[in-house]
């Protein structure tokens, strides 16, 4: 399959920047009072609106100026990131229902493993390393990733 990056690189950006642009209000509060400070949505907005200029420019060079780079997409070569873009999105909803270090121990484990490591040690490792993240999050950072079901965050 033959992709045109810019045309499909705009097109898909745009949208997204669109989508971004039209949550924002929602997802970014705004003070209260006002300290006379720029608003929370200021640099967000810069950047989604900056995103969304650079998309239309792709579409136009894509479509107007004839300038496109053709990738040949061979599922061959894409399907191992594939796998794992999919597990990382398997991980992040079972981070939402039986918490970071659950998840963790269900995914990494399998992603390893995926990826061709066999040693013992590496697998204790990116555990540990997991385990530590989650409390250094809590501990030292104050933020509360989620925790085992009925443990507390």
């Amino acid at each position: 399959m033959k992709i045109k990056t810019n045309l499909w690189t705009g097109i898909i950006m745009g949208l997204f920047s669109l989508l971004l642009l039209i949550m924002l209000p929602e997802q970014v509060k705004l003070p209260a009072y006002d300290s006379g400070a720029p608003s929370p949505r200021i640099l967000p907005s810069f950047a989604l609106i900056g995103m969304l200029i650079s998309s239309v420019i792709l579409i136009f060079q894509s479509l107007v100026l004839k300038k496109e780079k053709i990738y040949e997409f061979d599922m061959k070569y894409e399907l191992p990131a594939i796998i794992v873009i999919a597990m990382l999105c398997v991980f992040t909803a079972l981070i939402i229902n039986v918490g970071y270090v659950a998840a963790a121990f269900i995914v990494f484990p399998i992603m390893l493993f995926y990826a061709g490591e066999r040693k013992p040690f590496a697998y204790i490792l990116t555990l540990v390393a997991a385990i530590a993240i989650f409390y250094m999050f809590r501990s030292v950072l104050n933020i509360s990733l989620p925790a085992f079901p009925g443990f507390g965050g």
